[in-house]
């Protein structure tokens, strides 16, 4: 028989045992309800990465696929500032034109409303080699002779203020001709419309991504005398601050220019006629430097799949900021002074 201290062992050891196994249960459930609330935000925080505005690269919530792609040639002469509407911009385009004057070309959304747009102005060749990796619409005013012989062979609508075209554009009459023709992002939309623009797709997407803040450089393109650019960064905004020719560079808005990437694009040019027209050369690619919070990154555009892609000396493609990209086109490295 089991004597009566060896009972109260038995029974204290099986209270000691519940005790623990309780314990352990409480403690799980504990753990288990901790965790649940940490590892759904963790999904929702991933699949907002997988989605990205493919001209701003913003976080997004769904595929943005409802719109095309809207470059508009700008005037950049002192006396056609401030631009109206390149605060809306995507991305941006600048490049000599004549001499030391440069030209701007703004990619926009087409779902954007933007009520007046420009002074517009007339295109070139080089810049409808970039606006065709968006397809879309393309609008101008006009172009050199050998910009107009082949605009037919690029994917984008194209939508000249000279003829036709001329019902997406008007003429402010307080202001001198050439520096005078606007338009709208009605007016895109109507020609979009009319002329049964596919919606926007493109091959490949620039690499858009986030990441610790790195040594900051500001940089000057010496296009020389007015037309010099000096890029300045802003710790607060986490953006570059734009100046031409030593003044702030204004929006119509009175906000000055800001980009979240400074794009310096190496593409050889050469003087083609008596007018100081150019050509540049899109395909071959060349030397390209990346300035954004992410620090300095020094590389080669080249051609991929009908898109202009960035790459590391190890073929890795270099890393944009979510935001607006400024593309720098210069004719040598020389002109680009980093500090």
């Amino acid at each position: 028989m089991i004597s009566h201290h060896s009972k109260i062992y038995i029974a204290v050891t099986v209270i000691i045992v519940a005790v623990i196994l309780l314990g352990i249960g409480i403690f799980n459930l504990v753990s288990s309800g901790k965790k649940s609330p940490v590892s759904e935000p963790e999904e929702k925080v991933e699949q907002g990465v997988n989605y990205r505005h493919p001209l701003s690269g913003q976080p997004v919530e769904a595929p943005v696929e409802n719109f095309f792609a809207v470059a508009i040639m700008f005037d950049n002469a002192y006396d056609s500032r401030p631009q109206y509407g390149l605060d809306q911009a995507d991305i941006v385009y600048e490049a000599l034109a004549e001499g030391n004057i440069t030209r701007i070309m703004g990619i926009f959304d087409s779902q954007k409303n933007i009520e007046k747009i420009g002074p517009v102005r007339s295109a070139r060749l080089y810049f409808m080699d970039m606006a065709g990796e968006y397809g879309g619409v393309y609008m101008h005013v006009g172009g050199a002779p050998n910009a107009l012989a082949k605009r037919g062979a690029y994917s984008f609508s194209d939508v000249d203020q000279i003829g036709a075209g001329e019902i997406y554009f008007w003429r402010d009459n307080d202001l001198s001709a050439p520096h005078n023709v606007f338009t709208s992002s009605a007016n895109w939309l109507r020609a979009g419309d009319i002329k049964e623009v596919p919606k926007f797709s493109i091959n490949r997407n620039w690499n858009f991504t986030v990441g610790e803040n790195a040594t900051i450089t500001d940089l000057t393109i010496d296009y020389n005398g007015p037309y010099k650019v000096d890029w300045k960064y802003n710790d607060k905004l986490g953006a570059y601050m734009r100046w031409q020719g030593d003044d702030k560079f204004i929006y119509h808005t009175g906000e000055q220019v800001r980009a979240e990437n400074v794009i310096v694009q190496v593409l050889s040019s050469k003087i083609v006629d008596n007018k100081d027209r150019r050509e540049m050369d899109t395909q071959s690619g060349g030397q390209v430097f990346i300035f954004n919070k992410l620090g300095q990154q020094n590389g080669r555009w080249e051609i991929v799949d009908g898109r202009t892609l960035f790459f590391d000396e190890n073929k890795n493609e270099l890393k944009l900021a979510p935001g607006r990209s400024w593309v720098q086109i210069i004719p040598a490295a020389d002109y680009l002074i980093s500090r």
